[in-house]
């Protein structure tokens, strides 16, 4: 109470200082404000008119930070409808962060979720479970939403990917996201990203989806040849021997021709037999 308190006293001393002195433009530009702002109904009920007067006073960010602090004080003390209402604003409001498309979609499917698997105020297991999906669901379609907003970025469908394999135990799924998160991504984490995406991928071809395990051989074999095959092997280092080790159990398991194994079996030498 003391925080939702504050905030209003926030809200309140900001909509007093930008209402003088931007009143008779505003009176004027409305609708062009309200068009660049996203200001709408569903906002405005979302936000408070005190709130939706600094919107358009153009304090977007500002607006976004001090519902963002709201939803963090929702999370603190577990009012997780609240919560999402303030992070959907949030994201409306500041559709580029991938900050706040991350971490809300976090709170969604993993601690809202959690919290009603373990509701104790509701003694049915089958409605828990229920209620458990559709807050995962609501974390996904939250940062499926970031992810039609940014589609140039890689960060939102990795995050994507751990929450198909951890919370939807979708190794398929997971492994699109994770491919998706490759083409895009042109840093440091590229490494990281494509071997997580093979690791998905062929977890999704042995346990879900056998017609997918060809898949998975020639996305480990390209990437092989295009980023290891110059080592020598006495540097290899756990990365090479796990990903080498992958590539011959897939090569056996598909019954790869010798000639076109990247680790063809060794030839037993020939040898004279002795006289007798």
């Amino acid at each position: 109470m003391r925080r939702t308190a504050l905030l209003i006293v926030l809200v309140l001393a900001l909509a007093a200082a930008v209402k003088a002195p931007f009143e008779a433009s505003l009176a004027a530009d409305r609708p062009a404000l309200a068009r660049s702002a996203g200001v709408n109904i569903k906002m405005r009920e979302q936000i408070g008119q005190g709130l939706s007067l600094a919107l358009l006073g153009g304090f977007r960010a500002l607006v976004a930070d001090l519902l963002w602090i709201a939803a963090h004080g929702a999370w603190e003390e577990r009012r997780w409808f609240t919560m999402r209402q303030d992070f959907e604003a949030v994201t409306m409001l500041q559709p580029q962060a991938m900050f706040f498309w991350d971490l809300a979609s976090w709170h969604l499917a993993w601690n809202a979720s959690h919290a009603a698997s373990t509701d104790p105020a509701e003694p049915r297991l089958a409605v828990r479970l229920r209620n458990q999906r559709l807050w995962i669901q609501a974390g996904r379609e939250l940062l499926e939403r970031g992810i039609a907003n940014n589609p140039d970025r890689f960060e939102l469908y990795e995050k994507l990917g751990w929450m198909l394999k951890q919370k939807i135990e979708d190794p398929c799924g997971a492994a699109d996201a994770a491919l998706a998160a490759v083409k895009r991504c042109q840093s440091w984490q590229r490494d990281y990203l494509q071997r997580l995406a093979g690791y998905w991928l062929e977890e999704c071809a042995r346990e879900k989806n056998p017609a997918r395990l060809r898949e998975a051989y020639d996305y480990w074999r390209d990437l092989w040849r295009r980023e290891y095959s110059q080592r020598p092997r006495e540097h290899w280092d756990t990365i090479d021997k796990n990903l080498s080790k992958r590539i011959q159990k897939l090569e056996a398991d598909l019954a790869v021709p010798e000639s076109e194994r990247l680790f063809p079996k060794p030839q037993p030498s020939a040898t004279i037999p002795a006289k007798s």
